[in-house]
């Protein structure tokens, strides 16, 4: 169980520097940081949960599909700016600031991604 969290973490740690280096090179236009940094982001929490715990794999992957929708939902609702948060900032960029309803496709997909690949990849 320890190695397997391990396995997890190291998983979502390689996904948090790839998120990173979208972030900082890859231009807001890009295809790549509007659609595939939300793929990724999906992925990236589900393995971070199971580097802390072990859950229900289905279960996991709807509740980080719903997590990533009520962020967007924050964003549609400009939460960020309504609590005044410093643009640019840690809180500022988690929640973000532009809703955009293709995100969510890009969210589902990152769930079954999620899902699909620790069923038949890292499960294994």
């Amino acid at each position: 169980m320890r190695t397997q969290r391990l396995r997890y973490g190291i998983i979502a740690l390689l996904l948090f520097l790839a998120m990173l280096v979208i972030a900082i090179k890859v231009p807001h236009t890009s295809f790549v940081r509007g659609s595939l940094g939300d793929v990724l982001v999906v992925v990236f929490l589900y393995a971070l949960a199971l580097s802390v715990r072990d859950f229900d794999r289905p279960c996991l992957a709807a509740a980080v599909f719903l997590f990533a929708c009520f962020i967007e939902l924050c964003q549609y609702f400009r939460l960020a700016q309504t609590l005044g948060l410093r643009p640019n900032g840690v809180l500022w960029v988690v929640i973000g600031s532009t809703a955009d309803w293709g995100d969510i496709a890009c969210y589902l997909v990152g769930a079954l991604v999620a899902l699909i690949g620790d069923l038949v990849i890292v499960r294994k």
